[in-house]
């Protein structure tokens, strides 16, 4: 029923905010957080893959704790900069489920169209 070309669209729409999302949390890491490791960095450098309607960004695991508000001992962090779930949610969740809520119906209305099209 989706076409192959429908799937393709949605595929390199997910591969450019995916793009667009490692560059901004790139830039907050250069401005706001101290390299240690460069793990970090590194991550936010490389490319996300998508296949099959999955997006897979290759995170350090400690990305999560780097949203926290407070320290270990419970302590209010001084220079705190969100840098993973805010952006996440933003670029991959919310965009990618506008566009499709926008897509889907178009794509529907296509499928119908050449379906009638061919009972003629």
């Amino acid at each position: 029923m989706i076409s192959d070309e429908f799937k393709h669209e949605v595929g390199s729409y997910m591969q450019r905010q995916a793009d667009r999302l490692l560059a901004h949390q790139a830039g907050i890491a250069r401005a706001s957080y101290n390299s240690r490791t460069g793990s970090l960095a590194r991550a936010l450098a490389s490319k996300a893959t998508v296949q099959e309607a999955t997006v897979s960004v290759p995170y350090p695991i400690h990305i999560r704790f780097l949203d926290l508000k407070k320290t270990r001992s419970g302590k209010k962090k001084r220079n705190y900069t969100p840098i993973y779930n805010r952006y996440v949610y933003g670029y991959l969740k919310s965009d990618i489920w506008r566009m499709l809520m926008a897509a889907l119906p178009k794509q529907m209305i296509r499928t119908i169209e050449d379906n009638i099209k061919t009972l003629k």
